[in-house]
C-alpha cells in the first residue's frame, strides 16, 4: 500500500517536474530567439550605416578629387564601383578577396542602375545617383558572409544554452516539485495514520459497549450498575476522540472573556476525578498567585484537558500530579516516564507509544500548541527530577 502511494506522488512529481522545465525551456527558446534576432538587426543595421558613411566619403571625393577615392580605407568584404555616365567609365574598388582596383569602359546598356539597398547573394549593395560636373552612378557593396558564419556561432552556442538550461532546469524542477509534494505526501500518510488509529481506537470500545450490552439483556437488566459505568467510561472515550478531532479540525477565533486559570484548571481535574481514583494520582496544588487571562473559554478547556489527560495517560499508579500557578504562567508536571524524542511531542499524531497501545490520537499536544500559538501563549517541555514539565506562558 506504501508502495503505491510512493509511485502515485512520484508519478504527480514527474508530471509536475515535465511541466515545469518545459515552461522554462519555452521561456528560454523565447529569450534565445529574441537575441538571435536582435543581433542579426544590429549587424546588418552596422553594415548599412558603414555603406552609407563610405557613399558620402566617395561623393565628397567626387566634388573635390576624384583621387581621393583611391586613398579612402578600404574594410574586408567590401567595394565600391563608380560608373561615369557621361563618359561611360567604370572604377572599382575591390577588397572582397584580394584588395584589386579595376579601370575600364562600359557599355551603358549594361548598367542596371538602382537606388537604395539591394540584395545580391551574400552582397549587400547600395546604389546611388549623384550628379556633380558629371553624372555618376555609385554602387557600394559588402558581402556579409562574414556575417552568417557568426551567425552560426550564434546559433551554436544558443543552442548548447538552451540544452544546458533545460537539464539544469530539470534538475530544479525535480528538486522543487519534491518540496512542493513534500507536505501533501506527509499530510495523506498522517490523514491514513489518524483514520487507522481511530478505526483502532473506536474498535476497543465499540466492541465493549456492545458486549455490555449483551450482558445487561442476558440479566434482564439487573444488576448493571457496572456496566452502566463501564459503557459511560467507553462512550466518554469515543466523545474525547471525536472533541480531539474536531478541536484540531480548527481553532477560529471565538468570543473571548476574562477567565480565571486557577477555577478552570481544578474544575478540568474535577472532571477526571474517576481516571485519577483508578491510578490513585496525589494532586498537589501550589497557587502563588491567580492568573487571569482574556480568551475563549472553550479554547481553554480543551487546552487544559489535554494538559491534563495527559499528565493522567502517561503517569504511573501512585504517582503525583503538580500544579502550580505563579504570576503569569502555568506548570503542570507529573510522575512517569521521559518523552524518548521531546522535539516530536506538539507534532500532531505523534504518540510515544509507537505500538498503540495506549490510547489515543496523538493529537492532544499539537492541539495545546495550536490553541497556545493562536492567543501568543509559549509551550514548553522539559523533564526534571523524574517528572515530566509542561509549562505555559501567558506573557
Amino acid at each position: 500500500m506504501n508502495k503505491f502511494h510512493l509511485d502515485e506522488f512520484q508519478t504527480v512529481r514527474i508530471k509536475i517536474t515535465i511541466l515545469l522545465t518545459f515552461i522554462i525551456s519555452l521561456i528560454a527558446v523565447i529569450l534565445s530567439y529574441s537575441i538571435y534576432l536582435s543581433y542579426e538587426n544590429q549587424k546588418l543595421v552596422e553594415i548599412e550605416d558603414d555603406i552609407k558613411l563610405k557613399l558620402i566619403q566617395v561623393i565628397d571625393a567626387i566634388d573635390k578629387d576624384i583621387s581621393q577615392i583611391f586613398k579612402l580605407s578600404m574594410e574586408e568584404n567590401t567595394f565600391i564601383c563608380l560608373y561615369n555616365l557621361t563618359d561611360y567609365q567604370k572604377l572599382c574598388i575591390n577588397n572582397l578577396n584580394n584588395f584589386h582596383i579595376e579601370k575600364k569602359s562600359i557599355n551603358p546598356e549594361n548598367i542596371k542602375i538602382f537606388e537604395g539597398r539591394n540584395q545580391s547573394g551574400s552582397l549587400i549593395l547600395y546604389g546611388y545617383k549623384y550628379k556633380s560636373q558629371k553624372e555618376y552612378f555609385i554602387v557600394i557593396g559588402k558581402d556579409e558572409s562574414y556575417l552568417k558564419n557568426d551567425l552560426e556561432k550564434l546559433k551554436k552556442s544558443i543552442f548548447y544554452s538552451i540544452a544546458l538550461v533545460i537539464m539544469l532546469s530539470g534538475f530544479l524542477a525535480y528538486s522543487v516539485s519534491g518540496r512542493l509534494l513534500e507536505p501533501i505526501k506527509k499530510n495523506k500518510e498522517n490523514l491514513e495514520n489518524v483514520l487507522n488509529i481511530i478505526s483502532h481506537d473506536l474498535r476497543t470500545p465499540i466492541t465493549i459497549i456492545k458486549t455490555n450490552f449483551y450482558l445487561m439483556k442476558a440479566k434482564k437488566f439487573h444488576n448493571i450498575e457496572n456496566n452502566i459505568n463501564q459503557i459511560e467510561k467507553n462512550l466518554d472515550y469515543i466523545q474525547n476522540i471525536l472533541a480531539n478531532v474536531e478541536a484540531l479540525k480548527s481553532v477560529d477565533k471565538k468570543e473571548i472573556e476574562e477567565i480565571n486559570i486557577n477555577h478552570l484548571v481544578k474544575d478540568v481535574l474535577a472532571k477526571f476525578e474517576n481516571k485519577i481514583q483508578e491510578k490513585n494520582l496525589r494532586i498537589v496544588f501550589s497557587e502563588k498567585d491567580q492568573i487571569n487571562i482574556i480568551a475563549n473559554y472553550v479554547d481553554m478547556e480543551v487546552c487544559f484537558s489535554n494538559l491534563i489527560e495527559n499528565a493522567i495517560k502517561y503517569n504511573e499508579k501512585n504517582g503525583i500530579i503538580e500544579v502550580e500557578f505563579d504570576k503569569s504562567k502555568i506548570k503542570i508536571k507529573n510522575t512517569g516516564k521521559s518523552i524518548n524524542k521531546p522535539e516530536k511531542i506538539f507534532e500532531k499524531f505523534y504518540r510515544e507509544d509507537s505500538a498503540g497501545t495506549t490510547e489515543g490520537l496523538g493529537l492532544g499536544l499539537s492541539i495545546v500548541k495550536k490553541i497556545c500559538e493562536k492567543y501568543g501563549f509559549k509551550i514548553s517541555y522539559s523533564f526534571r527530577d523524574n517528572m515530566n514539565n509542561f509549562i505555559i506562558k501567558f506573557r
